[in-house]
């Protein structure tokens, strides 16, 4: 996505920067405002409103440059996005002829399974119907099952593996040449390891081991027996015939025998499959109406935590407080800080919330959740930076005008826009320093990785674990690169000033996207 946008800014800007900023800066419409206004030509406008269309005369032949330039950024962006699009589409045509094929190609995954007859299982039902619809590309089928309880044995089993690596390996350490037996570790076995008898973690993992084992090997037996779900991955023996399948209706009703193209293994959200069509269609009307809710009124709840957070408030509801909060020092600082500091933790909250809110919806695959969670978060963040911003102030700033005169609201808003690019230029700016700026340095990971070296990692898989790079946040990334677009494409024509920083923004994310990337690979080829 970085390298179009990049692309539509810099072949704008090439006509829009050299034409509109001699055109705006050479009129005089400010000066003449600021003169009627005050009785004389007071300078009470920056130099970038100077350039923008702002200071264009109402009624202006100039005007016609703008309106021009309207259409070219228009056609450059059509022209560059009908590009990308041929060049995505060549690119999944290639992946899908080539012979180097993948498992979920060749498979379906079927939701919203009928209750078989019985003398029948779920599996049995899925195989006699599809191998009637499918006689000559039918393969097999995998039925889900409520796999809950073995997966949360297998955990445990896995935990106590881990635990004896890295108890071996502090074992392996504590042998010196004055103490070549060393010294076995322990540990206790109640509360968080703090309370209850002390043992000896090697020995004590291993039999928590064979005792789990047996248990894990029966509990498999029962969910492959007595707990399918009416949800299943059918494979064919063709790629074309998966993919045919996944576009074919195969029932009658539409709440029956619903198909689509499978995900990847380490991509299904298990415990979505199960969830029949209304149980969907409930839970998605739910979702919507939270997220409507947290988008237009996410103030309320900044407000209260706010309210709750203030040093008054905090001292009646926790009297054990004041000891602290009564000192000068922290006084100020907690009065200066407090409320930002509940603001700053509600939005870093928010896309969890949203990855919550998208996962409960039904949808079956980790990507499809991570792309619901951008979209909400992007509606989010247009809503209430984008709109709120340029429409927010005019509003209540002329809240008896348009009440007035609800027809003028249009006029005042157009009129609003050029005002609100010094501000968005800045912001542009700002997220450019700070957003990717910040990334680039890499610090906060830096830290977390020593400080995971220093106190947690005992053993190489450890550290490859810590050192590995983190999720690329596209639930987020995607987003706020959308709501840059969204800015300068905007005001591209207003305020052409504006290009340059979306250039830099664009260029430098592509950067490290790519950099990103790049690791990424590079880390599951060395797994």
């Amino acid at each position: 996505m970085i390298f179009p946008v990049l692309s539509i800014l810099v072949f704008s800007g090439i006509v829009l920067l050299p034409v509109l900023l001699p055109v705006a800066g050479t009129d005089n419409a400010l000066e003449k405002a600021a003169g009627l206004n005050n009785g004389k030509a007071a300078q009470n406008f920056t130099q970038l409103e100077r350039l923008a269309l702002g200071n264009v005369q109402k009624e202006s032949s100039r005007l016609w440059a703008f309106l021009l330039s309207v259409y070219w950024v228009s056609f450059v962006t059509y022209f560059v996005l009908w590009k990308s699009y041929k060049h995505v589409s060549n690119l999944r045509a290639a992946a899908r002829s080539t012979s180097d094929v993948k498992p979920e190609e060749f498979a379906v995954l079927v939701r919203d399974v009928p209750v078989p007859p019985p003398d029948q299982t779920i599996k049995d039902s899925v195989d006699s119907y599809f191998r009637a619809l499918h006689p000559d590309t039918f393969y097999r089928s995998m039925v889900v099952m409520d796999h809950t309880k073995a997966d949360k044995i297998y955990q445990e089993i896995e935990s106590h593996k881990q635990k004896i690596a890295r108890a071996e390996v502090v074992y392996a350490e504590s042998k010196t040449a004055s103490k070549p037996e060393g010294t076995k570790p322990t540990h206790r076995i109640g509360f968080l390891g703090l309370i209850g008898k002390k043992v000896d973690t090697i020995e004590y993992c291993n039999d928590k081991i064979k005792e789990l084992v047996p248990k894990l090997e029966s509990e498999q037996k029962i969910t492959l027996r007595e707990k399918q779900q009416q949800a299943a991955i059918v494979f064919f023996n063709r790629r074309s015939a998966a993919a045919s399948a996944s576009q074919t209706l195969h029932a009658q009703m539409y709440d029956r025998w619903t198909v689509m193209q499978a995900p990847e293994p380490r991509e299904i959200v298990w415990s979505n499959l199960s969830k029949k069509i209304y149980e969907r269609q409930i839970r998605q009307v739910v979702v919507y109406a939270i997220v409507f809710f947290t988008v237009v009124f996410y103030m309320v709840p900044i407000t209260a935590i706010s309210a709750l957070t203030t040093l008054e408030k905090l001292r009646e509801k926790l009297p054990f407080l004041k000891v602290v909060v009564d000192q000068k020092e922290i006084k100020t600082v907690l009065q200066a800080y407090l409320p930002q500091l509940a603001l700053i933790v509600f939005l870093a909250l928010l896309p969890s919330l949203l990855m919550f809110l998208s996962k409960l919806e039904g949808i079956p695959s980790q990507s499809h959740t991570v792309r619901a969670a951008a979209g909400k978060y992007f509606y989010f963040v247009v809503f209430n930076v984008f709109l709120g911003v340029t429409i927010g102030s005019t509003l209540f700033s002329a809240l008896t005008t348009i009440i007035n005169n609800p027809r003028g609201i249009i006029n005042m808003l157009a009129n609003s826009l050029p005002g609100s690019a010094t501000f968005f230029l800045t912001f542009v700016a700002l997220k450019f320093f700070v957003g990717y700026g910040l990334e680039l340095s890499r610090l906060v990971p830096l830290i977390i990785f020593h400080l995971k070296r220093k106190y947690l990692c005992k053993t190489e898989d450890d550290v490859k674990a810590a050192w590995a790079p983190s999720d690329l946040g596209y639930n987020t990334r995607v987003p706020n690169d959308m709501l840059i677009v969204t800015i300068v494409l905007c005001y591209s024509v207003i305020a052409p000033l504006i290009i340059p920083f979306g250039v830099a923004y664009f260029s430098l994310g592509w950067l490290i996207a790519k950099n990103q990337v790049s690791q990424e690979l590079l880390s599951l080829t060395q797994v």
